[in-house]
């Protein structure tokens, strides 16, 4: 059975059992992203791309306000009585790390095995929480857990280990070939196939209509292990530049064969610079030429 967390929201600007549209979607969104990222370590899945069948139903949530208080409702949804034993302890390990994530940030404590990806996502959390509440009481299956000052953790405890990993602004020129703006979560892949992830898109809106095209992306560059690039956060997207006028991609028109001659490199028919042509024949004929 799913554990059920909670995360009682305590002297919001908001009145009691309310909760402003955009921290709950801040906050939704930041619990879905922490429950990919702990989902794709308990399946073995890759860091980036879509997840597989497997990592999604284990990272599947459910979210509700209870009643009264403000209070968020989390558990993991969809719970198959029938799973296997390898899919119960995958689903089990995921609420322990969920669990565990939550209360280090009450503490403001990193743990060793976050990784940068899942550190990135708890920062995230961690914010929106801050937004949307001074003190939140944080419970897991009915028992308090953790209740903490949200102004008294720092986001500076959730960076990435590699500082330039966040820090390092880059460009890059693709094709926009995904888009969710329910998630704020779009994809770019250029033209040797190199996709790189784009969540929490600054100017995500009225995006859609460069699905296809060739964009350019600025942001802040996460890289994987092999220090390739995986993903720009924070980024910011605009239809690249189109080519000047009568320029254009493909192949060349064809030239004639004087054409390729008159435009290489090296010596050029017509005699010798600075010289009559008797002086150059005989330079020639010096040369035995």
């Amino acid at each position: 059975m799913a554990t059920q967390f909670e995360f009682r929201l305590i002297d919001g600007d908001a009145p009691e059992g309310e909760l402003e549209a955009d921290q709950l979607i801040a906050i939704v969104q930041s619990l879905k992203e922490v429950a990919t990222k702990i989902s794709r370590a308990e399946t073995d899945a890759q860091a980036v791309g879509r997840p597989s069948k497997r990592t999604q139903r284990v990272a599947r949530l459910s979210i509700g306000l209870a009643p009264g208080s403000t209070t968020v409702l989390v558990r993991r949804a969809g719970v198959d009585e029938n799973a296997l034993p390898l899919e119960v302890t995958e689903e089990r390990a995921f609420d322990e790390k969920f669990q565990a994530i939550v209360e280090s940030i009450a503490v403001d404590e990193r743990p060793a095995w976050v990784t940068d990806t899942l550190a990135i996502a708890a920062g995230s959390l961690r914010g929106a929480l801050e937004a949307a509440a001074p003190t939140v009481e944080f419970k897991a299956g009915g028992q308090v857990r953790r209740t903490f000052r949200t102004a008294q953790t720092h986001k500076e405890t959730w960076k990435a280990a590699g500082a330039e990993q966040t820090t390092a602004v880059v460009t890059f020129v693709g094709r926009l070939r995904a888009v969710n703006l329910d998630t704020h979560r779009l994809q770019v892949t250029d033209d040797i196939g190199n996709r790189v992830a784009l969540p929490n898109v600054v100017n995500d809106v009225g995006l859609g209509r460069l699905l296809g095209s060739y964009v350019t992306v600025v942001g802040a560059a996460e890289r994987d292990a092999k220090g390739h690039l995986a993903q720009i956060h924070d980024a910011v997207i605009e239809p690249a530049p189109s080519l000047p006028p009568g320029v254009g991609l493909g192949v060349p028109a064809s030239a004639s064969l004087e054409e390729i001659v008159a435009g290489a490199p090296g010596p050029r028919f017509g005699g010798i610079q600075g010289l009559t042509d008797d002086e150059a024949d005989a330079f020639l004929d010096a040369l035995g030429l």
